[in-house]
């Protein structure tokens, strides 16, 4: 019996280690740019959560926040991209690859802001809170390959603002990509 339940035990951990790895999700070691090097940097797509009237143009708003961000790297340069579509239409990142690859540069940031809230200073709002979400993958051109993703979220009362969350998440890429 106690065989069995070692047995047992023995399994259940290699099952646990197995199903502990996410395939949908790319493995991430080393998303760190060579120096010099450029990144063209697509418009986001605006937010397309229904009826919420801050989407529209927020993806040119979190692109500017990150360009803005990234431009001050001593490792890479960046390199504004329009976007190829739509701002709401979904832009593939095989898509953003073939089409940086065009244009002739060697990395790609593609991405989308999934949340854009301001609170208007209007009496009586002071419950409601300021939101951001972004989510944007760096690819090498050459081979299509992700370097990096991510994706994060905040939320802050009335003083803070979206742009404000969103240059501290550019923040956060810029010193991946800087491998700082």
């Amino acid at each position: 019996m106690k065989r069995n339940l070692w047995l047992l035990a023995c399994l259940s951990a290699l099952l646990a280690v197995g199903c502990g790895s996410d395939p949908s999700k790319p493995e991430v070691h080393n998303p760190k740019l060579p120096a010099g090097s450029t990144l063209a940097v697509i418009d986001f797509r605006d937010c397309t959560i229904p009826d919420q009237e801050d989407c529209v143009g927020s993806g040119k708003a979190g692109t500017a926040v990150f360009l803005n961000q990234l431009s001050s790297s001593t490792v890479f340069h960046v390199q504004p991209l329009d976007r190829p579509v739509d701002a709401k239409a979904d832009l593939s990142d095989d898509a953003a690859v073939a089409y940086a690859k065009a244009k002739g540069y060697a990395y790609v940031m593609n991405g989308e802001i999934t949340d854009y809230y301001k609170v208007s200073f209007i009496p009586g709002t002071w419950w409601r809170k300021e939101r951001a979400a972004v989510t944007v993958r760096v690819f090498n051109v050459a081979d299509g390959k992700m370097l990096y993703v991510h994706t994060d979220s905040d939320t802050a009362h009335q003083g803070s603002s979206p742009e404000e969350m969103l240059k501290s998440m550019a923040s956060d890429v810029q010193d991946a990509l800087e491998d700082n």
